[in-house]
């Protein structure tokens, strides 16, 4: 098996401007994290204990692991690449992550490991021959901790839209966007128009859990603002407590709230649009909506319904 080492920055500094390259770049790039909530960023140089573990890749990193072994002043562990490369780790901590070259053979790659509540991500900037930092192919790849199962895709599910201004489904919009990183979940609310945000806005358990998505997007924040407007909370109180729930091993009930709120809508948008036409079907599926629609729910009530 073929191995390669991940060595940290030269102590003499970052004289190709990776870091600021890497941030800059992945400002555009499509983000890979699509059930991961990423931890603060920390000011302080110190190890990051919850890196600490096994992680298996989902996504573009699929066939992928990574193990941490030690988080101590000098980390260490393993990485594991599809293709059968086996890389020690090593680098040096950086503002709340871990980072590191990664020397493939005639292609260094920049990394920078984080956590995040479900696992880890890891911003891949890669190289030219020169050391210089290839902007356009940078990435983030997702990895959950080991032991952590995701969902299946569903029938309806279609990859998330690149940019706004475009057209989607609301339909595949509600079976999709929980895969989605938060651009996407942006680009595709947006998508979606304002009719049926509003009706996404009637159903408070899936709007808190779109909304989580983009207060994490760094795109569509007027949209944001819009879907904030009257809830009595905001995107820290959302943060807070999705954050207090994963702590608590209590995310998966958020999850089961909002797959609940979604089997009750997805008819009703189906027909909506003549996909359905049963009248046993669409019938009932209007009464849940007009209930809705008289519903005094806001954020802040199912916020606190979840304390």
């Amino acid at each position: 098996m073929s191995s390669i080492v991940l060595r940290p920055l030269s102590r003499s500094g970052d004289p190709f401007g990776l870091r600021a390259a890497l941030f800059a770049a992945l400002a555009t790039a499509a983000l890979a994290a699509a059930l991961l909530f990423a931890a603060p960023v920390r000011a302080d140089d110190s190890p990051v204990r919850d890196l600490q573990g096994r992680y298996v890749g989902i996504g573009p990193a699929r066939g992928m692991q990574v193990e941490i072994t030690d988080v101590g002043r000098k980390p260490a562990g393993k990485f594991h690449d599809s293709n059968g490369v086996e890389a020690d780790i090593g680098g040096g901590w950086k503002e709340g992550g871990l980072e590191a070259l990664l020397n493939f053979p005639g292609r260094p790659v920049f990394v920078r490991m984080t956590p995040s509540a479900l696992g880890m991500q890891m911003a891949v900037l890669p190289l030219d021959p020169e050391g210089k930092p290839l902007r356009e192919q940078a990435r983030v790849l997702a990895f959950l901790r080991e032991g952590i199962e995701t969902p299946e895709q569903p029938a309806l599910y279609q990859d998330p839209p690149k940019r706004a201004g475009s057209e989607i489904d609301p339909d595949v919009f509600l079976a999709s966007y929980q895969f989605w990183p938060p651009e996407g979940v942006a680009n595709g609310f947006d998508n979606i128009g304002p009719r049926y945000r509003t009706i996404l806005r009637m159903f408070p358990q899936i709007h808190a859990d779109v909304l989580w998505k983009l207060c994490q997007a760094q795109t569509q924040r007027g949209l944001l603002a819009e879907a904030l407007r009257g809830q009595g909370a905001g995107c820290a109180d959302i943060e807070k407590t999705v954050a207090r729930l994963q702590s608590a091993g209590r995310f998966s009930d958020w999850k089961a709230a909002v797959d609940r709120e979604i089997g009750q809508l997805m008819p009703a948008v189906q027909c909506s649009r003549g996909y359905i036409v049963k009248e046993s079907v669409c019938g009932p599926a209007s009464q849940r909506v007009a209930k809705a629609a008289t519903s005094l729910e806001t954020l802040g009530t199912l916020l606190a319904q979840w304390r």
